[in-house]
């Protein structure tokens, strides 16, 4: 499934993992804040015939979350994670969200595990403290957050981007190439929200700070000048 513009344009591709029920608002409000077409894929559900033939197009690439875990060994899992490869080693932008920041983080090296003993999950809204980076201001924000696994162990040439009182990494970025995860849901919206049962006003009050991250994601995607390089 996909956006009907042709994927030979230049486009960011929203890549959906869930195995239940479509982000499909999610989606539309990416591509509401991207300047170039957006693209949607649904591996999970549908499998990759909407993937691109090639990624000479792809300016950048976005992964949201999923109720599956990188252990799972799903038929999607790690035909997605080799796809990926490549498209990470050309230095096109990548932002993984929750799921799409553990699996990044787990194709590349790194450990992911649960937050505690009972598996239960962490849900809310998270104080969120931002490391220094070329994507996002450093500082306190306030992000959504539904999760019960996180990474645990970083990956070779990754460092810390986001850490809260709650989890140790709660956010990661390559040291050479432009991929960047975060374990909250930045790109939540109302819909979200309610399909996740946190509607409230903390939680829609909230919703800004990821929103922030998303948009500077795909400009700076979108503008991109040279591989390998994210300034």
């Amino acid at each position: 499934m996909t956006t009907t513009m042709s994927l030979s344009v230049p486009h960011i591709m929203v890549i959906d993992p869930g195995v239940k029920t479509p982000e499909i608002d999610t989606f539309n409000n990416i591509a509401s804040l991207s300047p170039i077409p957006c693209s949607y894929h649904l591996p999970a559900l549908h499998g990759f015939d909407s993937f691109p033939s090639g990624i000479d197009a792809v300016r950048g690439v976005i992964i949201l979350g999923s109720a599956a875990s990188v252990h799972d060994n799903l038929p999607w899992q790690r035909p997605l994670e080799d796809w990926l490869r490549p498209v990470i080693e050309l230095g096109i932008p990548v932002l993984g969200c929750c799921y799409g920041h553990q699996m990044l983080a787990y194709m590349l090296g790194g450990t992911v595990g649960y937050v505690n003993d009972e598996r239960a999950k962490l849900k809310g809204v998270r104080r969120v403290q931002i490391l220094q980076n070329d994507l996002i201001p450093s500082g306190e924000c306030r992000l959504i957050v539904t999760h019960a696994e996180m990474v645990t162990g970083l990956p070779a040439n990754t460092k810390i981007l986001a850490r809260s009182d709650e989890i140790a990494i709660d956010g990661f970025v390559h040291e050479n190439k432009p991929v960047f995860g975060f374990q909250s849901h930045p790109e939540a919206t109302h819909v979200f929200l309610k399909g996740h049962e946190m509607l409230d006003d903390h939680a829609l009050g909230s919703l800004s700070d990821g929103h922030d991250i998303i948009r500077r994601f795909v400009h700076k995607a979108a503008n991109i000048k040279a591989k390998n390089s994210f300034r």
